[in-house]
């Protein structure tokens, strides 16, 4: 559950979003409750139906600026792709990114594009990574699920260098500094 903190800390990341994917966001979150709803049902379970059936996907952490980006298509023995890519600006950005990375394939029709604002590892603790897992192992390509750990473990690296410099100090300024009398 996100507390009320919690919640007006997701909207201060949301404000790092591109001000056209920002009014998308906001227009398919909801808060209710102690729940965050992504607009698609009851919290993190209403985003499972959509993961079930998509073929490209990024999970994004606005928090440190990264995405997972997962594409489960297939063309002859090329693996999917499961990769940590700098957050793009846009939707569309992204699936050009995709295409550049994967350009033996079409671009993607769609992308199921999730914003997380949790903790990397609230992402297995939900069950979303366990889905995202499922959908790789359908595919067959046990380098891709490797490719997956390697990624899960470099998401949680880069969340821990980000909340490390946060408590340092550096890369971040002061917005109410305490008074020294």
């Amino acid at each position: 559950m996100i507390g009320k903190k919690s919640y007006l800390h997701f909207w201060m990341l949301l404000g790092t979003l591109n001000p056209s994917e920002l009014v998308r966001w906001i227009t398919v979150l909801k808060w209710k409750g102690e729940k965050l709803d992504f607009g698609y049902g009851s919290g993190v379970d209403g985003v499972f139906k959509f993961i079930e059936n998509a073929e490209v996907m990024a999970v994004f952490f606005p928090r440190f600026g990264q995405s997972i980006v997962i594409d489960v298509r297939l063309k002859e023995e090329d693996p999917p792709l499961v990769r940590v890519v700098p957050m793009a600006r846009s939707i569309a950005d992204r699936l050009r990114t995709i295409k550049r990375m994967r350009p033996a394939l079409p671009r993607p029709r769609d992308i199921v594009a999730i914003p997380w604002v949790g903790y990397v590892g609230a992402m297995d603790s939900s069950g979303l990574w366990k889905k995202i897992i499922a959908r790789i192992e359908e595919t067959g390509f046990p380098e891709a699920l490797a490719a997956a750990d390697k990624s899960f473990d470099e998401l949680v690296r880069m969340e821990r260098q980000e909340l490390a410099q946060l408590i340092m100090g550096e890369q971040y300024d002061t917005l109410w500094a305490r008074s020294t009398s």
